[in-house]
């Protein structure tokens, strides 16, 4: 028997383990960055949420990384495309609204 778990334990897949610890550092990046937002509290700051903005946008990239990792490059390059189109609508409406400009 314990050859069977020896032989189980060498048929590890490589790719496997690499999409593994690419998950992993994904992971503890999107941790970081949500510490980094939720201890962000520079209120008196001008323009703290385009930094704000940034952090999400790393986090988008991650997403799409995750998602052509998984199987769905369309999806994952839909989302690429479409991301930067979203925050930049966010940041623009923000900043017009702060300048009073229509």
């Amino acid at each position: 028997m314990t050859e069977a778990a020896l032989e189980l334990t060498l048929n590890v897949d490589p790719v496997g383990l690499i999409i593994g610890l690419i998950f992993i550092i994904c992971g503890i990046f999107v941790l970081i960055t949500a510490k980094g937002l939720l201890c962000n509290t520079d209120d008196d700051v001008k323009y703290v949420v385009f930094g704000r903005l940034e952090m999400l946008g790393i986090v988008d990239m991650l997403g799409v990384l995750i998602l052509i990792l998984l199987g769905e490059p369309a999806l994952g390059m839909t989302y690429f495309i479409l991301a930067p189109f979203a925050t930049h609508a966010i940041a623009s409406g923000h900043f017009r609204g702060e300048q009073g400009e229509q």
